[in-house]
């Protein structure tokens, strides 16, 4: 795991281009504690800092061929690199390490472009091809769980594992897109490859760039498609899953370093740990995060998992004072690592458990992916609900009476059952709407017309994503394909939520602390396996992952089996009432960090003024506008240096000057 930059500008010499590469490396030492190296020749240069993982002594990085023609770095695991190694020996190619980085080196020589076809794994890797015309590659896994961002400007291509590196060599590249602001408040991520910065993008996921000859060229290398198999047994499908995830579980045990696993308690989480005792992991480590309130706290379902395969089990219990105390520091951080405003809550407790487990272990297996792998949210049950009810249940009924009637009771009951009460109310609600409008009820945090209430007349015309069309191009068409509805979904997550919010959480929280993390239900065999699998074999009786049900089920407690869908989340539903709201209100108040020529604040004090009353839950719009309001809080003026040394910049509430500021 590493941290991997790049540049090619023939107007600088090698120790020039060696002097920039090492301080874009610098700026994401967090991702690469152990290590750094650079190659600069011909105006082209990679660098890398390395965490180290296989071959602790001999994996420096960049690695090269036996000739030193053609150099890589990588950031991430190729999980079948033994395997790939062997291949490659019986070819006749030499390797001089044991590092997983160096089969890509020799790959490359053998198949040319061709050799992202064999890897699998999760990586952002960049090759510097020196034979004959200087070019160099870069590439990003299929399912994007390792980023990549370049800028392609002014003369100069850069790239780098986190935007801060880019900044670190082009500072000129700060310049906001405003247009961003639509997906960001409605999803509370940006969809790749847009970035809120207007000149610097994500490589997207499964995709390929070539810079020759003063031109950049990208290319899809694979794609996921979703075509479902309806002449297999339940049998089949059982046996071929359970194999699968065995598998893909087993290779991402493979590491020079302690591992240990991520358990909420979910199904999934503890799927993994089924797994990892399977394959024989010892001792096996689990890292739980608990909270002061029980509709949110799942610590007790962990502590059952972890006591059922008697794992060495770590918990970190949050609570308001504590949260308090440090919550300013701690989403300063966030969005540090997150380089743009991300409004994924649960980017608070990844971060916060990520640094609990970084005490124990380097590497950690989680369980992220189930839910979009085999339909485990609640709107997929929704949509099949209304395909079958919609037709005899009046609307007003479905999306007002009933649910209303279902919420009112389940606040008289206890936790659990409260839990499921309001669950079945919002698939009521979701039901009765027809696909693209519960799609965007489901999704959308602010909006359209309430960000046209936030946002002033200068930005809103800017923005994209607020119009009948709410989401890309790419996205609008899965939606609105025909076909299985459950199938399109689940595509759409997968390419969106789960790539774009999911994955990117994961990974810049843990590696915040130098942390690994490997997602054994994002392998790309799985993601076949699921993109073929019926809906009848996802969703069964109403409930969710019904076949991933089946293959744990001779491996789980009981009670994990029956465990409903909780969000990994924080209580600020409570908490900005309470302990946290005078800090809210300094935060985005008057005098604050979000700046004024953005956001109305008649608009935000009225939606603050609603939460505290109790009347409504604005927790996770909240939470958006005060992600943005840490990020600008950083990143005016384009610098982050101060940041990373723990010194916020002090100004408030000011309205946008100079190109890095919005």
């Amino acid at each position: 795991m590493c941290g991997i930059v790049g540049i090619v500008d023939t107007a600088k010499n090698a120790p020039e281009l060696e002097q920039t590469l090492r301080r874009m490396t610098d700026r994401i030492i967090h991702r690469g504690p152990d290590d750094c190296g650079v190659h600069a020749q011909n105006g082209f240069g990679i660098g890398m800092r390395r965490l180290s993982i296989i071959d602790l002594a001999g994996g420096h990085q960049p690695i090269s061929n036996e000739t030193g023609t053609i150099h890589v770095v990588c950031n991430g695991e190729i999980y079948n690199f033994v395997e790939l190694r062997d291949d490659l020996k019986a070819r006749g190619h030499v390797f001089r390490t044991g590092s997983d980085t160096e089969v890509i080196v020799h790959l490359y020589e053998e198949f040319g472009d061709a050799f992202l076809q064999q890897l699998r794994g999760m990586f952002g890797l960049a090759i510097l091809d020196n034979r004959k015309q200087p070019r160099v590659l870069i590439a990003r896994d299929r399912l994007g769980k390792k980023p990549i961002f370049y800028a392609n400007v002014q003369g100069q291509f850069l790239f780098g594992s986190e935007m801060k590196s880019i900044l670190a060599a082009a500072p000129r590249l700060a310049a906001p897109d405003y247009g961003t602001l639509g997906e960001y408040l409605q999803f509370g991520f940006i969809h790749q490859p847009h970035t809120i910065y207007r000149d610097i993008a994500r490589l997207p996921a499964a995709h390929y760039a070539v810079f020759e000859n003063n031109r950049l060229t990208m290319q899809s290398y694979w794609e996921l498609k979703f075509a479902p198999d309806h002449s297999r047994s339940e049998a089949d499908w059982r046996e071929e899953l359970d194999a699968t995830l065995a598998e893909s579980v087993r290779i991402r045990l493979r590491s020079d370093v302690p591992l240990g696993v991520f358990l909420s308690g979910g199904l999934d989480s503890s799927g993994v740990v089924a797994y990892a005792s399977q394959a024989g992991l010892k001792p096996l480590q689990t890292f739980t995060i608990g909270f002061d309130r029980t509709e949110w706290d799942e610590s007790s379902d962990a502590g059952r998992i972890a006591k059922h395969f008697d794992t060495e089990h770590h918990l970190l219990r949050l609570d308001e004072a504590s949260m308090r105390d440090s919550l300013d520091e701690t989403l300063l951080k966030i969005m540090f690592h997150c380089d743009e405003p991300f409004g994924d809550t649960s980017a608070l407790p990844t971060y916060h458990v990520s640094r609990l487990a970084r005490e124990h272990v380097t590497v950690v297996l989680s369980g992220d992916g189930g839910d979009e792998m085999f339909a485990g949210y609640s709107i997929y049950q929704g949509m099949l609900f209304a395909g079958k009810y919609r037709q005899w249940m009046p609307y007003f009924m479905g999306r007002h009476v009933l649910p209303n009637s279902i919420q009112a009771l389940s606040r008289v009951l206890p936790n659990r059952l409260r839990y499921q009460g309001q669950r079945i109310a919002k698939v009521l609600r979701e039901s009765a709407l027809a696909p693209t409008a519960t799609y965007r009820d489901k999704s959308s945090i602010w909006r359209a017309a309430e960000i046209e209430q936030l946002l002033t007349g200068d930005v809103l015309p800017q923005v994209r994503y607020l119009g009948p069309q709410y989401l890309p191009d790419s996205l609008w068409k899965i939606l609105n394909s025909e076909g299985d509805l459950v199938g399109r979904l689940t595509e759409m997550d997968i390419q969106s939520y789960m790539l774009d919010d999911i994955l990117v959480k994961v990974d810049r929280m843990s590696m915040a602390h130098s942390l690994e993390v490997r997602s054994p239900l994002v392998d790309h065999r799985i993601a076949e396996l699921a993109a073929r699998m019926p809906t009848s074999m996802k969703i069964r009786g109403g409930v969710g992952k019904h076949m991933l049900r089946e293959v744990l089920k001779d491996k789980l407690p009981p009670a994990a089996l029956k465990k409903g869908k909780q969000g990994f989340s924080v209580p600020l539903r409570d908490w900005f009432r309470t302990g946290l709201s005078g800090w809210v209100q300094d935060y985005l108040g008057p005098g604050g960090y979000l700046p004024v020529d953005v956001f109305s604040q008649t608009t935000v004090q009225r939606v603050l003024r609603e939460h505290q009353q109790g009347s409504v839950d604005h927790s996770r719009k909240i939470w958006l506008l005060l992600a943005f309001a840490a990020w600008h809080r950083q990143y005016q003026g384009g610098e982050t240096s101060t940041v990373f040394s723990g010194e916020p910049s002090s100004t408030r509430g000011q309205a946008s000057s100079g190109g890095g500021s919005v």
